[in-house]
């Protein structure tokens, strides 16, 4: 898609296939290895609030996809301690809430923190450094039995997010595909969780095919009866690779989930976030956006690019549609919009951040089929981590090598990544005449070696500051045979006063 907001992950990373107790041999001994939670968090960027501990999970979620990936998820193994001390050496989370569940970009299943068998160890650790920060975890709550809350309560202020899909410990257990006991300790945890001073969140993915409406309006209640702070609908998610039957008991048409959400918010006072909120203004900088297309096409002479494709996931395909065709009326150059679709997941899955490249060059060379004069792609830089790679770690240039056309990775707020292709924007002063000069000596030498019959002039000059020592001239010249256009880009260099040229491309148009 286009730039769309950050949806999170409607999968539920949150199984591995089999329970270990450590994490990968090495990750946390070995002075010079990184962790796959450490190196997670730096292709994230490091986010301040970020700090998973477990890949290890004690249930078996009827929408939980860790099997049903399209490709490995790491699962199965507890974040080592030193290498939480390493991170939090490294972490300035500020006034931030500290998440110990959450693991993003999504490369390591979500699992329970409450498993980790040094659990309150780590709270001791993190409470060391950042006393007053909230901190948050995610759980089915099948362990907050009195005894664990009251110990927690201790490291408290606490914001616990519990997902509950059924009051009825029978649907519970099998949603969650635990013991009806687990199911009783589980419901009973909101109260006490208000009891013992702690913040509840409140995580519901509705399954109406096995629970109906009305006891999932019951479900919602009870958060709300139990002094959640806020709500969390999650559209229940299914890839290629989810049994029939599981897809079955997982039907919920997406028309109903945003009416029971609508609903819900008529009902209750408490704030609701429904993913995907297909109600929701994308918010994004479209004007900003286009305007950086009308410049740095080298093909134009640093001009507009000509003809812009957008290509938008199927959640935000006609709200963003609406949005650049507004935008885009009045504009020097054309724009059109194409639905990138999800063929790795397959599914339902239809949000922007679980796009992979494959997914946009399926779509780019659709659209080409179609726009064959394309010359620009937008794709939207939410299913990219820091390191500008998708969830299974390709890169996003390769995007731009598959389809021929440069690609630029755009975010909400109108900054985009031109990734490998020109960006030629005039930002310092002219380089002074000393530079003119030598140019324009080179031009005349060029001109006699060629044996040019035409004047060693150019069409066009201009010259570009690269920083100090380092300028780029653009220039254009007539073709040889009197028909055409060469474009030529001649990088100079400084050598003590003078200027030197250090490289030439040339290009017809």
């Amino acid at each position: 898609m286009a730039p769309e907001l950050v949806e999170p992950n409607n999968l539920g990373f949150v199984r591995p296939a089999s329970v270990a107790t450590s994490q990968p041999a090495g990750a946390g001994n070995d002075a010079f290895a990184l962790s796959p939670f450490i190196l997670e968090w730096f292709a994230a960027n490091r986010p301040l609030n970020q700090l998973p501990i477990s890949a290890v999970c004690n249930s078996h979620c009827l929408f939980c996809s860790n099997n049903l990936n399209p490709f490995p998820v790491a699962g199965g193994f507890f974040r080592d301690i030193e290498d939480i001390k390493l991170q939090l050496c490294a972490m300035q989370a500020n006034d931030d809430p500290i998440r110990l569940s959450d693991s993003l970009p999504g490369r390591i299943a979500e699992g329970e923190a409450f498993l980790h068998p040094r659990f309150f160890e780590i709270l001791d650790l993190v409470r060391r450094k950042f006393f007053y920060n909230t901190l948050c975890f995610t759980t089915n709550a099948s362990m907050l039995n009195a005894v664990f809350l009251k110990k927690l309560a201790a490291y408290r202020p606490i914001e616990i997010t519990v997902s509950m899909h059924a009051t009825q410990p029978a649907l519970w257990s099998r949603i969650f595909a635990k013991k009806e006991q687990d199911a009783l300790t589980a419901l009973e945890a909101p109260p006490l969780i208000k009891r013992y001073g702690m913040e509840l969140v409140g995580t519901i993915v509705p399954l109406p095919r096995l629970c109906g409406w009305n006891n999932l309006e019951l479900t919602y209640e009870h958060f709300v009866a139990n002094g959640a702070k806020r709500m969390i609908l999650y559209w229940p998610g299914y890839t290629v690779r989810t049994p029939e039957l599981v897809v079955r008991d997982l039907a919920c048409p997406l028309e109903e989930f945003t009416a029971f959400a609508r609903r819900m918010q008529d009902r209750f006072s408490t704030p609701l976030e429904p993913l995907p909120n297909m109600a929701a203004s994308l918010n994004v900088s479209v004007a900003t956006i286009i305007s950086k297309t009308l410049k740095g096409n080298p093909k134009t002479r640093d001009g507009a690019f000509h003809h812009v494709v957008w290509l938008a996931s199927r959640a935000a395909f006609d709200r963003l549609a609406a949005l650049v065709g507004e935008e885009a009326a009045s504009a020097a150059n054309r724009h059109d919009i194409a639905v990138a679709d999800n063929l790795t997941y397959q599914g339902n899955i239809i949000v922007a951040g679980l796009l992979l490249v494959d997914d946009f060059v399926h779509a780019g060379r659709t659209a080409l089929e179609r726009w064959p004069d394309t010359d620009l792609f937008l794709v939207p830089s939410a299913g990219f981590d820091s390191l500008q790679r998708d969830l299974k770690g390709t890169p996003a240039y390769r995007m731009a090598e598959s389809l021929g056309r440069p690609i630029w990775l755009v975010q909400n707020d109108g900054v985009v990544d031109t990734q490998l292709s020109y960006r030629l924007v005039s930002r310092r002063r002219p380089p002074d005449t000393g530079l003119k000069k030598a140019m324009d000596a080179y031009n005349v030498v060029r001109d006699s070696m060629s044996r040019r019959t035409l004047e060693a002039t150019p069409a066009t000059q201009r010259f570009e500051a690269l920083d100090a020592d380092h300028a780029l001239c653009l220039e254009t010249w007539p073709s040889k045979d009197g028909q055409g256009v060469l474009n030529r880009w001649t990088r100079l260099v400084k050598k003590e006063s003078s200027w030197v040229v250090e490289s030439v491309e040339e290009g017809a148009s």
